[in-house]
């Protein structure tokens, strides 16, 4: 029997992982047995429910990586890449209050570290000089056939990686996510063999992870797979459960979350406004989706009885990001959602990628109806990201300046879907990689190839 370690330390490795096809196309091998680390008992007692096999375990990793040289490259990894996004956070940095003296610091100690020359020296001295016997004492005890790193910018995931190493387990990262390469920090450590989402993310990796391209798969984003292989239910259903009238177009909203933006419910009361008072070619119908990984106020709900939305998620703590999961009907419901909607509307979001994948018009805005209590809630900011602009140079996104530009390219969507229809498949064919239903598949072939490495490389 095999065994293959996969952190599912965060709440998207979860989602991309064990609510894919990843999981399954790893358990069709009968000799491969799969066990799961996560950070918490009452995450694993969660997953064992919800997704059981008898060759899939979970077990709990609670290790927290310290000492002197586990917190010198853990600060080094935020200044290891220069990219416009992290010079942006920085400058977002000093409007949430940091002093002067610390912005132009961190710019100039970014500006000194940010080659690939350090960041090969500060691996080279990562992976000698920091140790954490828990994660040893993990692989010893089960001595894994290979590991599968699916958050390489957590430094616990680091810490197994880092230990997997040392015992010549072969190795295999995923980069989650279209945007973490640019605006998270360095990886502190390479795998064996990396997998990506897409091509960009690929340039990506090469140019500010120092992966070489010849090992790094493409596999496509697995939660997409859903999009092709899934049946959303009946568009009747579909309404009767949120309450809306099926014979109505819906506009869909998607809020940036609080952490992000205080123009959230501003938006909200806006598009009741404009669904409201005839400012539309046609009565349409006003849909909200939550973010899963973020808390709103009940109280902002409380004020506006006429909302009609979506709250998904099943939250294991009181901070946002990382302690939520997503259900197998909610993931269907969100398939449901973009499927039946008539277009979207939202700020700098992935959910772009998704109604654009459903060929939705997308309508961003870039404008604020109040001031915004920081500048590091100024969600129109986000347009500047590296990874954002590669999604409005497609030309499949409309970015609006106004309420009353917002109405007009409602207005026009509404009449013709098809406007922008290029920029749509091309943003999809950029973003999503290979849409083909079989991006899990390719991602777990990646993990069973690594099995059969006998020396991974250092």
């Amino acid at each position: 029997m095999q065994t293959i370690f996969i952190t599912i330390f965060q709440a998207v490795e979860a989602k991309n992982i064990l609510r894919t096809n990843v999981i399954r196309r790893l358990l069709q091998e009968p000799d491969v047995r799969v066990v799961c680390l996560t950070r918490s008992a009452e995450r694993a007692e969660h997953y064992r429910r919800e997704i059981a096999h008898e060759r899939l375990s979970y077990e709990v990793y609670a290790g927290a990586p310290s000492g002197f040289w586990e917190r010198v490259f853990s600060f080094l990894k935020f200044h290891l890449i220069r990219t416009a996004t992290t010079d942006l956070k920085r400058r977002m940095y000093r409007g949430r209050g940091a002093s002067g003296i610390a912005y132009w610091l961190g710019l100039a100690v970014n500006r000194i570290l940010a080659w690939r020359s350090v960041r090969c020296l500060a691996r080279f001295f990562d992976s000698r000089l920091v140790h954490e016997p828990g994660a040893a004492a993990l692989l010893k005890a089960h001595r894994p056939d290979a590991v599968f790193a699916a958050h390489l910018f957590d430094d616990a995931e680091i810490a197994i990686l880092r230990e997997a190493k040392r015992f010549r387990i072969p190795t295999v990262g995923f980069i989650n996510s279209w945007d973490k390469l640019t605006a998270r920090s360095a990886l502190r450590l390479l795998p064996e063999r990396l997998v990506v989402f897409n091509a960009i993310v690929k340039r990506e990796a090469v140019m500010y992870a120092d992966m070489p391209e010849e090992r790094i798969t493409v596999s496509g984003i697995p939660q997409y797979d859903q999009y092709v292989t899934d049946k959303p239910v009946a568009r009747e259903e579909f309404c009767r459960a949120h309450g809306l009238d099926p014979s109505r177009p819906v506009i869909l909203f998607a809020p940036m979350g609080r952490a992000f933006s205080d123009s959230d419910w501003d938006v909200i009361d806006l598009l009741h406004k404009i669904t409201g008072a005839g400012f539309l070619v046609t009565p349409v119908e006003l849909f909200v989706r939550f973010q899963p990984n973020d808390f709103f106020e009940e109280r902002e709900i409380s004020k506006r009885p006429w909302l009609k939305y979506a709250y998904p998620g099943t939250r294991f703590g009181t901070a946002r990001g990382g302690d939520w999961d997503m259900s197998f009907e909610e993931l269907s419901n969100l398939t449901a959602t973009l499927a039946h909607c008539a277009l979207l509307v939202c700020y700098a979001s992935s959910m772009s990628v998704d109604a654009a994948h459903f060929d939705r018009p997308v309508i961003n805005i870039n404008f604020e109806l109040k001031p915004s209590s920081s500048p590091a809630k100024s969600p129109t900011q986000y347009y500047a990201t590296e990874h954002y602009r590669n999604v409005l140079t497609t030309g499949g996104v409309k970015l609006v300046e106004s309420p009353e530009e917002l109405v007009q390219w409602i207005n026009r969507y509404l009449a013709d879907p098809s406007l922008d229809r290029e920029g749509r498949e091309r943003l999809v064919r950029e973003q999503c990689g290979v849409t083909d239903g079989r991006a899990g598949e390719r991602i777990a072939k990646a993990i069973l190839v690594a099995i059969k490495t006998k020396s991974p490389r250092a």
